[in-house]
């Protein structure tokens, strides 16, 4: 995972983390590593899907404490149609932001995009994302395949109740897709709208209020 953030993070931390993880390992391990990234890219390559949470959940990996139980990636894909049934106004034309607080290994967010597509919606133009998980693996797992499936998505390991959190990564289409000006703008929009909003309500309400008076 460290690799995938370096080219747009460029840290020394990131750096080291990657040498240290990788010293753990013999010669012979290390080199199955990409060998299973490469399985996965043609896993996501043939179809969105969920393919680490199926892989986590089938290899009893879930931890029922946390209440670790992914949804199938078809009840995920039927509840996004349901709710984003008429997202079509948002082609070409503005951000559209969805949150998800308990992440897992982010397929709702993966079965969300595929809606988006099948709408003819680019997500990787128009979709913003903040996912959040207070699990670790859960946390790179959902960071891994929304890079990998070019979803701009701010992904944070931590506790969405105690808004306590660990660590922040941005995904590449983040950068790419310069979310970050855009989400400044869409902010300044929202700002001078607001602005806007109370101006009218406070110039009805005083001529409201002179009418009254002139009527008295």
């Amino acid at each position: 995972m460290t690799k995938r953030q370096q080219p747009f993070y460029r840290s020394e931390e990131i750096e080291l983390k990657y040498t240290y993880i990788s010293n753990k390992y013999t010669k012979e391990q290390a080199e199955e590593f990409p060998k299973l990234l490469a399985f996965l890219v043609s896993a996501l390559e043939e179809q969105h899907q969920d393919f680490l949470g199926e892989v986590f959940m089938q290899m009893n990996l879930g931890n029922a404490a946390n209440g670790q139980y992914f949804t199938p990636y078809r009840v995920s894909k039927m509840m996004s149609k349901m709710t984003g049934v008429h997202v079509k106004k948002y082609a070409n034309s503005e951000i559209m932001t969805l949150c998800e607080p308990c992440c897992g290994s982010g397929g709702m967010i993966i079965a969300f995009a595929e809606c988006l597509l099948e709408q003819d919606i680019n997500y990787q133009h128009f979709l913003y994302v903040e996912a959040t998980d207070i699990d670790e693996m859960c946390y790179k797992m959902t960071y891994i395949q929304l890079s990998l499936l070019g979803i701009p998505a701010k992904v944070i390991w931590g506790d969405s109740l105690s808004m306590r959190y660990n660590e922040v990564l941005y995904t590449p289409f983040f950068f790419l897709g310069n979310f970050k000006q855009k989400l400044e703008d869409r902010e300044s929009i929202n700002n001078m709208q607001e602005t806007v909003s109370k101006e009218t309500s406070v110039n009805t309400n005083t001529g409201n209020q002179l009418k009254l008076f002139k009527f008295l």
